[in-house]
């Protein structure tokens, strides 16, 4: 048996009070309950241990130790099977979970038949290993809650040979079990808080996504992207990435940054985000009624005619994502016309007085549509969309973003940024913007490209959309090393979607 000096008792405190301090600063729960098991088989001199956790009936398998196994079978201890355990008195960590009483045994083959519980033999036999002594004792919180059950095997003596754990070790157990089990409580309400919030932005900004079939799924594929293109650049052992790396907290960060870069669409219109043509279809169907007053008022047959026409190339012209030469000429004709409005009030709009032909067939507003050259936005609508990256860091900016995810919103914000400055809404330059910045700008334009039924157009080719990558960083606008990295090595196929091959995901063979 060990025997207890003033030093060690001394030394054993101090221990203690390490291990706790450096248990409550831990946050991963799988490094937390290994450290658990390490430093109570540091203290024991246990040759191994394993720990369980309470799942509402059952106890189940979290970490396992032996280091005389491991060794001697060349292999992981976790590589053995292990089960859940139910929480009854017919095993020993069921008996302790269910009673809360710590057991000692000297030897666990020699426990009388008239106990409940009783050792389960299967693990020496399949590696040859004699269990003894065990320690088992329960994890127990602040408020006596048994969150789990630790086991520890075989006490080593002067000589590596087995004895029983001491009534000392049963005190540090119980001492550090405490404490342990504290941590675990906390890691475990860390853990909900977190994914809490995770759901929050996730199905938050899916709701946003989802406001438009267009942008359904964009935000996903964005933040699915990045965290490819990020983890891609990690592995990189040669050229002028491979002294770049991301921490697992700056791989959060640009996660939570992706998922929430459109968030300030929030407060774009829905009739430009689903936006297909150049005129809403509000604005079309007012145009139809006053050319039908129109052809209504005259019996003039050429008259008529002219107006059908009229219409039909208006009709036609909404539709092209383009506007033909001849257009703005026929445009201007055609909104220079007017025609009477039956309203009898002889008042306009703003209340001055008017004649009965007074009002045009097209206004100001639908004539900037109809002439816009390209796409179906026009410079005031396009200035509206484009506010939604600043109003992203508005709204990001009011959330209590932890320090590791400090940057969050103003990461987010700069996705449309460009590194020669052209970008909105800050035009930074490279000087300014990190490398998640670069990675959230590349992800966004590539999915931007590929994704279907755009309002504004079709999908694009994936080929095409790299093509116009490499233009963009050709231009210096897109970080040309983070680009090829995200073609060479094929990383966009990490993201399963309508446009690509099926089957394909990074890392897969072809």
């Amino acid at each position: 048996m060990r025997t207890s000096s003033p030093e060690r008792v001394l030394l054993e405190k101090q221990k203690l009070i390490d291990i706790s301090i450096a248990l409550t600063s831990e946050t991963d729960l799988h490094r937390l309950l290994s450290r658990i098991i390490t430093e109570l088989r540091g203290l024991t001199g246990a040759q191994g241990g394993s720990l369980y956790l309470v799942a509402q009936d059952r106890l189940t398998f979290e970490v396992a130790q032996n280091e005389i196994v491991a060794d001697r079978l060349g292999s992981d201890l976790c590589c053995f099977r292990y089960h859940d355990l139910p929480i009854n008195d017919k095993s020993l960590a069921g008996y302790v979970a269910l009673t809360g009483q710590l057991l000692n045994i000297p030897d666990v083959y020699q426990l009388p038949p008239d106990l409940p519980y009783h050792f389960d033999q299967s693990f020496d036999r399949r590696t040859g290993y004699r269990t003894q002594s065990m320690l088992v004792a329960p994890l127990k919180d602040h408020q006596e809650e048994i969150v789990g059950v630790l086991q520890l095997i075989n006490a080593a003596g002067p000589g590596d040979e087995v004895q029983p754990f001491s009534r000392e070790d049963e005190t540090l157990v119980l001492a550090l079990a405490s404490q342990a089990a504290v941590a675990i409580h906390n890691v475990r309400l860390i853990a909900t808080i977190k994914n809490l919030f995770e759901s929050l932005v996730v199905y938050s900004v899916s709701a946003i996504d989802a406001r438009s079939p267009h942008t359904a799924g964009h935000s996903r594929r964005v933040a699915a992207y990045s965290l490819a293109l990020a983890k891609t650049v990690n592995v990189c052992q040669k050229g002028p990435l491979a002294g770049v790396f991301f921490s697992e907290s700056e791989l959060e960060e640009l996660r939570f940054s992706a998922w929430l870069h459109d968030i300030g669409k929030i407060g774009v219109r829905d009739a430009l985000l689903d936006k297909k043509t150049k005129l809403t279809d509000q604005q079309l169907e007012a145009i139809r009624w006053r050319f039908y007053l129109a052809l209504w008022q005259t019996d003039d047959l050429s008259e008529r005619q002219t107006l059908e026409d009229d219409l039909r190339f208006l009709q036609q012209i909404n539709a092209l994502p383009y506007l033909p030469p001849e257009a703005p000429a026929r445009l201007a004709g055609i909104a220079a016309k007017r025609f009477s409005r039956p309203d009898g009030d002889g008042k306009a709009d703003g209340g001055e007085a008017i004649t009965a032909a007074d009002y045009p067939l097209l206004t100001p507003t639908e004539l900037a549509a109809l002439l816009v050259s390209h796409g179906n936005l026009t410079s005031q609508e396009y200035h509206e969309i484009q506010g939604h990256a600043l109003q992203t860091l508005h709204i990001l900016e009011k959330i209590p973003f932890s320090k590791p995810l400090a940057r969050v919103p103003r990461l987010a914000a700069c996705h449309h940024e460009r590194l020669d400055g052209t970008g909105y809404p800050f035009h930074l330059t490279a000087a300014d913007l990190p490398y998640q910045a670069r990675i959230l700008a590349i992800a966004d334009v590539f999915d931007a490209l590929t994704a279907l039924d755009r309002p504004y157009r079709t999908g694009a080719s994936c080929g095409h959309a790299l093509n116009v990558l490499q233009q963009e960083a050709a231009k210096g606008r897109l970080d040309k090393d983070l680009v090829e990295l995200f073609i060479t090595r094929r990383v966009y196929e990490a993201v399963l979607s309508p446009e690509l091959p099926p089957g394909k995901r990074i890392g897969s063979d072809g």
